[in-house]
C-alpha cells in the first residue's frame, strides 16, 4: 500500500493544475484588491477576528493593497513555475493571513484556494514545463510519486463530499434557499421566468445534492468518467450564470479534471509538445528512504484525519448552524442559507441612568453590517468593542442589542436575546448561551 502511494505517474495533471489553478487563484486575488472584498480591510475601523486568532488583524491600508499584490505576484510565479517552492508558500500564508484578519471577509473557495497553495507548495509541480525546469535542467522531470496526484484529488473530494452532506438539510431539501435566490434572476433575458419557477428550485436543489454526493465515485470510474465530467461542466457553468461567484466554479471544473488518467493531460495543446518524454527515469522511480516514506505518511494521514475533522464539528454541536453560525465556516457549507438581520444596539450607562441606541454602520462597513447582524458571536464582538469604546472615554456602558434574522425567507424572529449585557459575554468556540433557539414556523405568507 505504502509503495502504491509512491510509485512513479505522469506529471502532466500536476502541471495542467500548476498552470491552470494557479492563473485562476491570480485572477482571485486580484478581485481581492479591486473589489469591494477590500472594504472591511482598507476601510473599517473595527475588525472582526476569529476566536483562534485575535492577535492577526490588518495593517494599514497601503499594508494591506501590498499584501493583496503579494498574493497576485505568488501565484503568477506559481503558475510559471519561477522560485516555485518559495512562491508557493507565500502564496498560502499570504492567502491564509488574509482569510484570517476579518472574519466578515470569509469565502470557501478563498480557504480552498489557499489548502490548494499549500499542497502545490509540497508537491513537485515545477519539473516541468516550468522556469525553474529551463533554468536548472537538473530539476526536469517526467513523473512524480503518485501520492502528489491523490492529495489534490482528495482536497477535491473532501470539498464535493461534505457539500453533498451539508445538503441533506431540511431547508435544502424543501428548496428554500434556492428558491429565494432564484426569484431574484426573474428578470433575466429569456431564462428568467424559467429560473423564477418553483419547480426549477427544486431541480437544482436536488441536482446539487445527487452532484455534490456522486462526482467523486463517477469520475473515479472508467466507465461513468466522461459523462460525469460534462455534467460537472454543465453543473459549474449553471452556478457561473446563476450565481456567480467569482473564480470558483472554474477552479472547481481544474480540480475535478484531476481524476482523469494522469496520461490524458498530455493532450492538451499547452502541454503535449512541452511536457519531458513520458518514460520514468531511475531517479524518477526510486522510492525515498523508509524513514521518509513513513514521515510523509505520517503527515498525509494527519491532514487528511484533520480536513474529515474540521467540517465534522458541525455534527458534534448543538443547534442550526445556519441560524447559530456555529460550524457552519471552514465545513463546505457552500450556498446552503439566505440570512438576512436586522441589528439595533442599545446602551445603558448606570453611572447616569442614560439610555441610547446605536446603528452597527457607526462601527462598521459595508459587508460587515450584513454579516455581524446575522451572526451571534460577532455581535457579542461588536458589542464588546463598544464597551472599550466608551471605556476609553472614561465611561462605563452596558451593551444590549435588539437582532432579528430571517432564514431562508422565514419571518424575522430574535435571534439573541434582548436582556443580556453582552459586553460581558466571553469569547467561546460553541454555541453562545444568549442564542436563542431556531423555531421553523415555516416561510413567510
Amino acid at each position: 500500500m505504502i509503495e502504491r502511494l509512491f510509485r512513479p505517474v505522469d506529471i502532466a495533471p500536476l502541471v495542467f493544475f500548476r498552470i491552470v489553478g494557479a492563473t485562476l487563484i491570480a485572477i482571485e486575488c486580484a478581485g481581492h484588491a479591486l473589489t469591494q472584498f477590500r472594504q472591511p480591510y482598507v476601510e473599517a475601523s473595527f475588525h472582526l477576528s476569529w476566536p483562534l486568532t485575535p492577535w492577526l488583524v490588518p495593517g494599514p491600508p497601503a499594508a494591506v493593497y501590498a499584501h493583496m499584490t503579494a498574493n497576485v505576484v505568488a501565484a503568477l510565479l506559481v503558475a510559471l513555475g519561477c522560485y516555485y517552492r518559495g512562491a508557493a508558500l507565500c502564496l498560502a500564508i499570504g492567502v491564509g493571513t488574509l482569510l484570517g484578519m476579518e472574519q466578515t471577509a470569509y469565502i470557501n473557495h478563498t480557504y480552498l484556494y489557499a489548502l490548494y497553495a499549500g499542497i502545490l507548495a509540497c508537491v513537485p509541480a515545477n519539473a516541468a514545463v516550468s522556469l525553474d525546469a529551463r533554468r536548472r535542467p537538473q530539476l526536469a522531470r517526467a513523473t512524480a510519486p503518485a501520492w502528489c496526484l491523490y492529495l489534490l484529488r482528495f482536497q477535491m473530494a473532501v470539498v464535493y463530499g461534505f457539500a453533498g452532506l451539508a445538503k441533506l438539510d431540511a431547508d435544502w431539501l424543501r428548496a428554500m434557499p434556492l428558491s429565494v435566490w432564484l426569484q431574484l434572476d426573474a428578470g433575466y433575458p429569456l431564462i428568467g421566468p424559467l429560473l423564477a419557477a418553483p419547480t426549477t428550485a427544486y431541480v437544482m436543489s436536488y441536482g446539487g445534492l445527487v452532484f455534490d454526493l456522486l462526482i467523486v465515485p463517477a469520475m473515479s470510474s472508467a466507465r461513468t468518467r466522461r459523462y460525469a465530467f460534462a455534467i460537472a461542466i454543465a453543473f459549474h457553468l449553471t452556478n457561473v450564470v446563476t450565481f456567480g461567484i467569482g473564480t470558483f466554479p472554474w477552479f472547481s471544473l481544474a480540480a475535478t479534471a484531476l481524476f482523469f488518467p494522469p496520461e490524458t493531460f498530455r493532450e492538451l495543446p499547452f502541454l503535449s509538445s512541452r511536457l519531458p518524454a513520458p518514460v520514468a527515469t531511475a531517479s524518477d522511480a526510486s522510492l525515498p528512504g523508509t524513514g521518509r516514506r513513513l514521515f510523509l505518511v505520517a503527515a498525509l494521514t494527519a491532514y487528511a484525519c484533520l480536513q474529515v475533522a474540521i467540517p465534522s464539528r458541525r455534527f458534534f454541536i448543538d443547534g442550526n448552524p445556519g441560524w447559530t453560525e456555529v460550524g457552519h465556516t471552514f465545513a463546505w457549507r457552500m450556498m446552503l442559507r439566505n440570512k438576512v438581520g436586522r441589528l439595533t444596539l442599545r446602551l445603558h450607562e448606570p453611572a447616569t441612568g442614560r439610555t441610547w441606541s446605536e446603528a452597527p454602520a457607526r462601527y462598521l462597513v459595508g459587508r460587515q453590517v450584513r454579516t455581524v447582524s446575522t451572526d451571534p458571536e460577532m455581535i457579542v464582538q461588536l458589542a464588546r468593542h463598544v464597551a472599550r469604546h466608551y471605556a476609553e472615554q472614561g465611561r462605563t456602558v452596558e451593551v444590549r442589542v435588539d437582532a432579528f434574522a430571517s432564514l431562508n425567507g422565514r419571518t424575522p424572529r430574535r435571534l439573541v436575546r434582548a436582556d443580556v449585557d453582552l459586553a460581558r459575554e466571553e469569547p467561546r468556540l460553541d454555541t453562545f448561551d444568549i442564542v436563542l433557539p431556531f423555531e421553523d414556523r415555516g416561510k413567510s405568507p
